[in-house]
């Protein structure tokens, strides 16, 4: 995690970005509000760019046992934007263990033993509806059921093609996601201070806010590699809609685009190329 910056610190920035001047504002001015909004809109743009590995985090969805003939199921919690989808991402399956080893996954029944696993490869949610069949064994048999198994998302729930067998109910799931990137917070008519009274925006000079929202000093951005990007992606938004500042746009864009090409960059996991195995070959006789 970043040092993010406090919001108030992020309005000022943009300004400076936008009009190069500083200015003062309190959270129930339009003009303050109006950035925080348009800077949610550049979080959730970014969001979904790509696969970032610092929002990666490893889910334990728990135990794949489950009645006969039934498919284990996991709902995804609020804070999961989406499964993971780089190179080689599955659900793996691991055999939980109630000791501890170097390099075992921590959960709420124990750890899971990272010595051995079954990957699962996530395929799209109509795998499950089609009838499975391959077209020959390797014995020539026609028609021959797949049994593989796959994982299939459908809506927030994560779920198998087929039932368990009896080994793969034994294990523990786990899957790599995406975390959702907070919102910044905006004040309006319901916002509290910590004693349960109305929001007050009097100014006062020990403080700046006689009664301050319990939530406008919270540090943002701290999931972000590079806040600049949010200032000056959130600066070219705003500016369009200022005349004085329609000038700024273009030499805004282009500066908000440069740091996110050096983000893409710089998170190698999801920028490296695929790796290629290759076999040295060796005798090969023709008798």
């Amino acid at each position: 995690m970043g040092q993010g910056m406090k919001p108030y610190d992020f309005v000022q920035q943009v300004y400076y970005a936008q009009e190069k001047v500083l200015l003062d504002f309190v959270p129930s001015d339009d003009k303050y509000r109006e950035v925080l909004t348009e800077a949610n809109l550049v979080l959730q743009e970014l969001q979904n760019v790509e696969d970032w590995t610092w929002l990666r985090e490893k889910l334990v969805l728990g135990p794949c046992a489950c009645p006969p003939g039934q498919t284990p199921e996991w709902k995804m919690p609020p804070w999961v934007y989406k499964i993971s989808t780089l190179d080689h991402d599955a659900v793996r399956l691991y055999k939980p263990v109630p000791f501890f080893l170097p390099g075992f996954i921590p959960w709420q029944h124990g750890w899971l033993d990272t010595r051995r696993w079954i990957d699962v490869p996530i395929a799209s949610a109509g795998d499950n509806q089609y009838r499975k069949e391959t077209d020959v064994t390797g014995f020539g048999a026609v028609h021959w059921p797949d049994h593989r198994l796959r994982a299939v998302k459908i809506g927030d729930v994560l779920t198998f093609n087929r039932p368990l067998s009896p080994f793969e109910q034994r294990m523990t799931a786990t899957v790599d996601v995406q975390r959702r990137i907070p919102l910044i917070h905006v004040c309006d008519e319901t916002c509290r201070t910590e004693d349960g009274e109305d929001f007050d925006y009097d100014i006062t000079e020990d403080h700046g806010f006689e009664h301050p929202c319990t939530k406008i000093e919270d540090r943002i951005l701290v999931d972000i590699p590079d806040p600049n990007y949010v200032v000056m992606a959130t600066a070219a938004r705003h500016a369009e809609g200022s005349p004085p500042a329609l000038a700024r746009v273009s030499g805004l864009q282009d500066a908000a685009q440069r740091i996110l090409s050096s983000m893409r960059q710089n998170d190698a996991s999801a920028t490296d190329a695929d790796y290629q195995d290759w076999d040295v070959p060796g005798y090969i006789s023709v008798y």
